[in-house]
């Protein structure tokens, strides 16, 4: 018994191959981003619990504040911190770096966009060049040798 094709046919997507530096570099710039969220998210937090005389001896403000430190260290001293009430106070520095962290944020995703059109750009060119691949060796597969018609007439 013969076995039946059923095997779907190529197409130029399924040809398509993303260069591994154009991959690497997306995932990298995916990291640089998430690391910059989890940091501004952190110095937040950190904002809110000094406002609020939080108990730095919880083990969730001290997690916050421990983590938020290696995020602020390149910042510390800009700024004073101000006073807020009788405990409290507002750290000025950790407002300033979740700035420039923010900055930072639209960079990562302004390369993650160059790096998705250089993607985009590759696959079409790719695509484009197996079209005309095939557009090429199309005719020459199909082509038989025909009589001509004095031939046939004879």
């Amino acid at each position: 018994m013969a076995e039946k094709n059923t095997a779907l046919p190529v197409t130029p997507k399924d040809q398509v191959r993303i260069p591994g530096y154009l991959r690497i570099s997306k995932i990298a710039a995916y990291v640089l981003y998430a690391w910059t969220i989890f940091g501004v998210i952190l110095l937040g937090t950190r904002i809110f619990l000094l406002a609020f005389s939080a108990n730095a001896t919880t083990p969730f403000v001290e997690f916050i504040y421990r983590t938020s430190a290696d995020y602020l260290a390149p910042f510390r001293e800009i700024f004073p911190p101000k006073t807020l009430g009788e405990t409290g106070y507002f750290d000025v520095a950790a407002l300033f770096a979740i700035f420039m962290y923010l900055l930072f944020m639209w960079g990562a995703s302004a390369l993650i966009h160059y790096i998705q059109r250089k993607i985009d750009d590759d696959t079409a060119n790719q695509e484009e060049r197996y079209r005309l691949l095939a557009e090429h060796q199309a005719p020459r597969a199909s082509s038989t040798p025909r009589k001509s018609s004095r031939a046939v007439q004879q």
